[in-house]
């Protein structure tokens, strides 16, 4: 490096922090003051719902590889150096389900940057919400991270997702993802009148029943009937036609046989 000439009573720090061009200092910083920095690596992580015949399923993969063997975990991976958090999980998605999502379907959760969450290293998380179609069911497939791909079954009510009916643990879940559920459950819930992005898990065009279906899984607790469903979410869908709701032999539906209004997500 050439000689420099810093100004008396300022270090060489202050000096190409303050005083020298934008490009010399960024220089500099990868020569002297970068390599002092660890960097951490980092990947993003997806909980992602589908709503598949009246039942929230979650997929997952059952990893065949250390760390954390044979243990349930989100899908996802490590993000690429030109892409962001959000491009990272359609990636993933294209790659797991074979599907194409819209950033429109993926939101930002919650970052994990817990000291040693990954036997690994250091790898710090960007969680997000991920809403598939019902079809994504259906055309998963394995990954290399992956010895099988799986959907739970998943109950708002209690906190809990299982696997051919026995309840999952946090000990049968990879790293924190266990951790990570809990807080998408508790997101989806507290956010449920206001910022209602888990309606993009309908397929559309969708009738209010089959919303007002949805929005009880999510919330038991506090249950609506369908005539209130446009009270709180009618500003959030737009009217697209009507339709006949087939009638089912194993029910006592109330609207079988009747006409249903058609609606879409308008604006979340």
């Amino acid at each position: 490096m050439a000689t420099i000439s810093i100004p008396e009573g300022m270090n060489e720090k202050e000096y190409y922090e303050t005083v020298v061009s934008e490009e010399e200092f960024l220089r500099w910083y990868k020569e002297q003051d970068h390599p002092t920095y660890e960097n951490p690596s980092v990947t993003a992580d997806m909980v992602a719902y589908c709503f598949v015949e009246g039942r929230l399923k979650l997929l997952v993969i059952r990893r065949k590889t250390h760390p954390c063997q044979h243990r349930v975990a989100l899908v996802g991976g490590f993000l690429q150096k030109h892409e962001d958090a959000i491009q990272a999980c359609i990636r993933e998605v294209q790659e797991e389900v074979g599907l194409e999502l819209t950033p429109q379907k993926v939101e930002q959760l919650m970052t994990v940057s817990t000291p040693g969450r990954d036997p690994r290293g250091w790898v710090i998380t960007i969680a997000h919400l991920v809403y598939l179609p019902a079809e994504a069911v259906d055309m998963v497939r394995a990954g290399d991270d992956a010895k099988e791909v799986l959907f739970l079954d998943v109950d708002f009510k209690h906190g809990e997702c299982s696997l051919d009916g026995r309840v999952l643990t946090a000990e049968d879940f990879a790293f924190d993802h266990y951790e990570i559920v809990q807080e998408s459950i508790k997101r989806i819930q507290g956010r449920l009148a206001w910022n209602p992005t888990f309606l993009h898990l309908l397929e559309e065009p969708f009738t209010v029943y089959e919303a007002t279906e949805l929005v009880n899984l999510i919330h038991p607790d506090k249950e609506i009937l369908t005539n209130n469903f446009l009270v709180t979410y009618g500003s959030y869908v737009e009217e697209v036609g009507v339709k006949r709701v087939p009638k089912k032999k194993t029910t006592q539906d109330p609207i079988a046989g009747k006409k249903a209004n058609l609606k879409r997500i308008n604006k979340i």
